[in-house]
């Protein structure tokens, strides 16, 4: 009698760590393509420690079919997890390239697969290695309430009600069951050692099935159904951030941005619990590097004081705040080198000599770093790791009337429709019917202009066209300092609007 087919039936269940992936699929060929030969060491070394062993298992002598036989193979299995250790240590000790590496991997000791385990692990550790590789965007964690009395400021004060209390396995488990009759998920929650921060990586399986087979499909020509999405909690802190791309350096379609909301609309009700609801909201902030998030929205004081305000939040000053008097900063000079600046009792005046200038800087180019100084404060430093790469404002401020025989001009230019139309995705920066209603209420009309900053580090740019005399640093508006600390806003009188207490749009 033929054995019987075995059939797949649609479950609620988990993706569990053990399952397997083909060495010729997508995602292991993508990701393991892109880590280095140390990072690939190290994560063959974590592989094989004990507490992995369940569901890192590679392939040993013991696991031989002597009925096939591997004649062919390229590289011979090791008799032990401990002969694996030594064999990965000696790689790490002589010079190689990449590839020797991960053909040793796919090709020899996990030739069976990679589990699932394995493939979040060497995301997140690409992911370490090159900090910038995703887009984040961050959200705020807050409590529902009544409309009048939500909390919706950037700043992050000692009153703590509004954070929910986190427990890994907890949420885990409110999360997979909020997410299970939707899709398949792997999920992996780990700590960062080397920054304040809880990550958690979603790997999103577009199918009812749960089956090793299911997540083992390797049709290229079939509609790429997994993503990765990865949060991050910073300690003490009610933001959330939320990786943009789902796939590192992959364009996303529209499918992938729908699974991807899926899983952040359910990120709050994991949270949640009877009369205590929690929903996740905008903060108008998208950065490529954590350390960038961490400084306007992390658990610290620089929160709420961007741009010139830095100097409050850094320590620059004593206990009290409004002592202006600060110790001497070093000045860096021409060669690299730092000296002191000459303090309060050296410099120029009645019975001081004059104060010795460094060599080859004139005095207007004194005066225009001490206006950057004053305006940016500690902030926007070339190379401080926290970089803004692309900062988007709408002038909203009116166009001046302007009366030709009697005539308005901006009426006639309202009477007119635009013939520039926007194509794509609609834009943070689209005026809304609110305020479209508002502008024809108060009987003015203000042209659709938009102005984009873009570049490794905006605010720092901006900085160095304020030192080298090219933007006037008297007359530049705060926002041009990053003194908002958005990423995407709207000016109306030098300022970037609010709505509902939260600035940008």
């Amino acid at each position: 009698m033929a054995p019987q087919a075995k059939l797949s039936v649609p479950t609620i269940g988990n993706l569990p760590h053990a399952h397997r992936l083909p060495v010729t699929h997508r995602e292991v060929v993508r990701t393991f393509s892109k880590l280095s030969r140390q990072s690939l060491l190290s994560l063959a070394q974590q592989w094989l420690s004990r507490k992995t062993r369940d569901f890192c298992r590679p392939y040993l002598y013991a696991d031989q079919d002597p009925d096939l036989g591997d004649d062919d193979a390229q590289f011979d299995p090791a008799h032990s997890y401990e002969e694996l250790q030594e064999i990965y240590k000696e790689l790490g000790l002589r010079k190689g390239g990449r590839k020797e590496v991960v053909d040793r991997m796919l090709e020899g000791d996990w030739r069976n697969g990679i589990s699932m385990y394995q493939l979040a692990t060497a995301e997140i550790q690409y992911l370490l290695d090159h900090p910038g590789a995703l887009r984040w965007n961050a959200k705020r964690l807050a409590k529902i309430q009544h409309s009048k009395t939500r909390v919706k400021d950037m700043e992050v004060t000692n009153d703590s009600e509004h954070l929910p209390r986190f427990q890994a396995q907890t949420f885990m488990a409110n999360l997979a069951r909020e997410l299970s009759p939707l899709m398949k998920g792997h999920y992996l929650i780990i700590r960062i050692k080397t920054m304040p921060l809880t990550l958690l990586r979603v790997y999103i399986h577009d199918s009812p099935y749960g089956t090793e087979s299911s997540v083992a499909t390797t049709d290229t020509h079939a509609p790429d159904g997994a993503k990765s999405v990865f949060f991050v909690w910073p300690d003490g802190s009610p933001f959330v951030y939320v990786s943009v791309a789902t796939h590192m350096g992959q364009v996303v379609g529209e499918e992938a941005r729908h699974l991807r909301d899926i899983v952040l609309h359910a990120i709050p009700k994991a949270f949640s619990r009877p009369s205590s609801r929690y929903e996740l909201q905008n903060t108008n902030f998208t950065a490529r590097t954590l350390q960038a998030l961490l400084t306007f929205r992390g658990p610290g004081k620089s929160n709420a004081a961007a741009g010139g305000w830095s100097i409050f939040a850094d320590n620059s000053f004593s206990q009290n705040a409004l002592d202006f008097l600060t110790a001497p900063r070093p000045v860096e000079t021409g060669n690299g080198a730092s000296k002191e600046e000459p303090s309060s009792e050296n410099k120029a005046g009645k019975g001081h000599p004059k104060r010795i200038l460094v060599q080859g800087e004139t005095p207007e180019v004194k005066r225009r770093k001490e206006i950057a100084e004053g305006r940016f404060g500690t902030s926007a430093k070339e190379n401080d790791g926290q970089g803004i790469e692309r900062f988007e404002v709408r002038i909203d401020d009116p166009f001046p009337a302007i009366f030709n025989n009697g005539v308005r001009q901006e009426d006639a230019a309202l009477a007119q429709p635009s013939k520039r139309g926007r194509k794509g995705r609609p834009s943070l920066l689209d005026r809304s019917l609110e305020e479209i209603a508002e502008s024809q209420r108060d009987d003015t009309w203000a042209p659709d202009v938009r102005v984009t900053f873009q570049g490794s580090h905006v605010f720092a740019g901006i900085r160095q066209l304020v030192e080298q005399g090219v933007i006037d640093g008297e007359k530049m508006p705060g926002w041009m300092t990053g003194e908002a600390a958005v990423t995407v806003g709207a000016v109306k009188h030098g300022r970037i609007r609010t709505k509902g207490s939260v600035p940008g749009v």
